[in-house]
């Protein structure tokens, strides 16, 4: 066994000199490669009447060079060949702007601000004909950690931006999820938000690329939801991301104009919502701004008992220092109570082999109306980014998260036969979960001798702490499903657990990591990335009812990354390829002979290969890809001992397509295939993972008439698919499938909006791959003013 792990700590060894010695040779070979040189133009366009003006095409003349605006107005072309070039800002239908601009070699030329001869109300009236993708959004500094242009980046990422989440009238943060292909959004017992991605689980624990705390988000604050897909541990360490991927929440920043919307919306189960979005300048040269979301929520439920209540607080401060300096400062406060739902335990013991034979309707729910989490959560960023020069760029984060679960009733019905359960209750808390994750960046882009670097080099401190009281309520009553189930009463609840004793356990850990990460281009059209992490695991023993435990341990872990982008068509058509590596900690064993086996991190490896597309001025973006996930050691049991050498296999193949094929529609597509099973294991090898659907379908197609008769109205329609998945790991339970439907009506003017929104039309009563009850159908209307 032994010479088992000095072999892996070899080929770990071998495959970062063979990264390193990569990089040296690739550095060396194309060093003479004569290319011209090139940099970066970036500006803002606004309106006549000094408006942002977003969705505006900005390009280099006689080039496929371009770019859209964002919704504050602003743009950057990369890579632009260096030499006098002629900039054409234009707005679909109107006369374009063309401004002269100097290109510097490595270095990022800032045009003056471009003034359209058109105002914000005729702006909003070419958007409203639907003459830009709105909902392809992948300009992003995250997924890469550095700017790296979609089509230039080797890895898998969907965005769903808050265009399309407004359309969709998302009052529940998974929603958001249901547009990503091969996704499965899912709540926990206690009303956590996560996903299925490529075959594992996903938490909503990342926020602007750090760590928070949060158990459920509200989506008032979402500039785009990310999902970063693959194994990531090179870039965002193991205690963050599952080994299919992470998604990263990207907040709403300030800008430099006043503008506002607020809302109101309503609808089945008792719905009141009421949202603002209010932005502003703070001092005359608007170099102090500030941005505030807030949301109050108040719902019901579909089944007989239940309810949602959330008040979200997001403000959010930037300040300009100096041309060079910029320090932002944002917070996230948020209160929920809602009721808990119940999960299925031994099944076994029954004779049911799927969901639907359960004798217990979608309506009813195995809880009480104050059978409920209440949960805090207050998060805060700060931020410093400093220009050094030309060519190098510092970045300074550190977030602080605290999530306090004041209390949690979760309810475990434990099946005895066919028709009786017995309804268990277990209690958490308080339960109070801290962490710290400070990260400082330094990002380059410059040249060795012809060869274009793009280099990350950083820093990552994270750690974590759990308090947790937990009691064992026992069981609270036995239920014959041929009889009405009554509700559960939180004052018997209260005196069961008067005579019980709880549990107090604290847990601490923290990871100390550096990384690196250079994307060259080789040619112009050729570029790798050559990406590895060091990471140090320091897990401090956990402490039950005073008594200190013996689980502490420290490990080392290398996370390496490779990936390739061949441009077929400059700026619309790319191949890539990637391998990447996650990992997980791994805590030693105590084996029954009385020795202990220390392991090496858990290790998941990923292949990927496939073609992105950004064409027909990004009337069309899109990606298809294959990929392969491996786990070759994970622990397992044989004859009593835990040895490391348990394998698991995720493979699958995705589509994604984004696309404004005609003016007034747009088109959100995706499908999915993935297959998830235990290849080596103590039991259940050739098995599926429990709990992973096969296949995913997702859809949106949304209409903006443009004629005069029927302008500014619109329709959405679209859907899921999710495929069936076994509840355990015997593979004997089904979970049945589903298809959702959904469909929307909207009136949209620049200065209001009115959305009537159907979910699940069909009135399907369904499960999540997890086993939980969906909501029904359900209608809402919102409204809402925009200033």
């Amino acid at each position: 066994m032994k010479n088992h792990y000095l072999h892996r700590a070899g080929a770990i060894t071998r495959v970062v000199h063979l990264a390193i010695a990569l990089l040296i040779s690739f550095q060396c070979a194309f060093a003479l490669t004569p290319e011209k040189g090139r940099g970066h133009v970036r500006g803002l366009v606004q309106t006549s009447d000094g408006q942002p003006a977003g969705f505006v095409n900005v390009s280099i003349k006689g080039s496929s060079k371009g770019s859209i605006t964002n919704e504050q107005g602003e743009y950057i072309i990369r890579n632009v060949a260096e030499g006098s070039q002629i900039l054409v800002v234009q707005l679909v239908g109107y006369t374009a702007v063309e401004i002269p601009v100097d290109v510097v070699a490595e270095e990022t030329i800032t045009v003056p601000v471009v003034n359209l001869k058109e105002n914000s109300n005729q702006l909003e009236e070419v958007q409203v004909k639907g003459n830009v993708n709105r909902f392809a959004d992948k300009e992003t500094d995250y997924v890469a950690r550095l700017p790296l242009k979609n089509l230039e980046n080797p890895q898998v990422y969907s965005a769903v931006n808050k265009d399309l989440i407004n359309e969709q009238v998302i009052t529940d943060f998974k929603d958001a999820l249901r547009n990503v292909a091969g996704v499965a959004p899912v709540n926990n017992p206690a009303g956590g938000t996560g996903a299925t991605i490529r075959g594992f689980s996903a938490t909503t624990t990342v926020r602007n690329g750090m760590a928070v705390q949060i158990y459920q988000s509200d989506p008032i604050n979402l500039e785009r939801v990310e999902v970063i897909k693959g194994p990531s541990g090179t870039l965002f360490g193991s205690s963050l991301v599952s080994f299919g991927g992470l998604i990263n929440q990207v907040t709403k920043k300030p800008f430099e104009t006043f503008k506002g919307e607020v809302s109101y919306t309503t609808g089945s189960y008792e719905l009141s919502r009421f949202t603002a979005d209010v932005n502003t300048p703070l001092n005359a040269d608007k170099t102090l701004l500030l941005r505030v979301n807030a949301a109050a929520h108040s719902e019901g439920t579909w089944q007989t008992f239940g309810h949602n209540r959330r008040y979200t607080a997001t403000p959010s401060l930037l300040y300009k220092v100096d041309d060079r300096l910029t320090l932002t400062f944002d917070a996230e406060l948020n209160a929920t109570n809602r009721s808990t739902v119940a999960y299925y335990q031994n099944m076994n013991k029954t004779s049911y082999t799927n969901f639907k034979d359960i004798p217990v309707a979608s309506k009813t729910s195995l809880g009480g109306e104050n059978i409920d989490a209440d949960l805090t959560a207050l998060n805060y960023a700060v931020g410093a980014r400093y220009a050094i020069n030309s060519k190098w760029t510092s970045q300074t984060n550190v977030t602080i998260g605290n999530n306090r679960i004041e209390h949690s009733n979760q309810i475990y019905p434990n099946w005895t036969s066919d028709t009786t359960f017995n309804r268990n209750i277990s209690n958490y808390g308080p339960r109070i979960f801290t962490s710290i994750n400070a990260q400082q960046n330094f990002t380059g882009n410059f040249n060795l001798g012809r060869l274009r670097n793009r280099l990350l080099v950083g820093l990552d401190v994270y750690t974590f702490t759990s308090q947790l009281r937990y009691t064992d309520v026992g069981t609270y009553d036995v239920v014959n499903t041929n009889k009405p189930i009554p509700g559960i009463n939180l004052d018997k609840v209260n005196d069961i657990l008067a005579t019980k004793t709880n549990s107090n356990n604290q847990t601490r850990l923290s990871t100390y990591s550096a990384y690196a990460s250079d994307v060259i281009n080789l040619t112009e059209r050729l570029i790798v990335m050559l990406s590895v992490r060091i990471d140090r695991f320091v897990n401090i023993a956990t402490i039950t009812n005073g008594i200190k435990g013996t689980n502490d341990y420290k490990q080392t872990a290398v996370s390496p990354k490779f990936g390739f982008v061949y441009q077929v068509a400059p700026e619309q058509l790319s191949i890539f390829g990637n391998y990447m590596n996650g990992f997980q900690n791994v805590a030693p064993v105590v084996q029954p002979d009385g020795t202990t086996s220390a392991f090496k991190p858990l290790n998941a490896n990923q292949w990927e290969f496939g073609l992105k597309a950004e064409a027909f001025n990004r009337k069309l973006t899109g990606t298809v890809s294959y990929y392969d996930i491996s786990i070759n050691n994970a622990t397992r049991i044989e004859n009593s001992f835990t040895i490391q050498d348990g394998q698991q296999k995720s493979k699958g193949y995705e589509f994604e397509l984004v696309a404004n094929p005609v003016p007034g529609l747009n088109i959100v597509a995706g499908y999915a295939k993935n297959d998830n099973k235990v290849v080596k294991a103590a039991a259940f090898e050739g098995n599926y993972v429990a709990q992973v659907p096969t296949d995913y379908a997702n859809l949106w197609v949304s209409y903006k008439f443009t004629g005069k008769t029927l302008r500014n109205f619109g329709l959405g329609f679209g859907g899921n698919y999710v495929s069936d998945c076994y509840f355990e790991a015997a593979n004997v339970i089904t979970i049945p499938g589903y298809t959702l439907i959904n469909a929307s009506l909207f009136y949209d003017q620049p200065k209001w909006r009115v959305t009537l929104k159907g979910n699940n039309l069909a009135n399907e009563a369904t499960f999540s791959n997890w086993g939980l009850p969906q909501p029904l159908r359900q209608l809402v209307g919102s409204v809402t003013i925009k200033f």
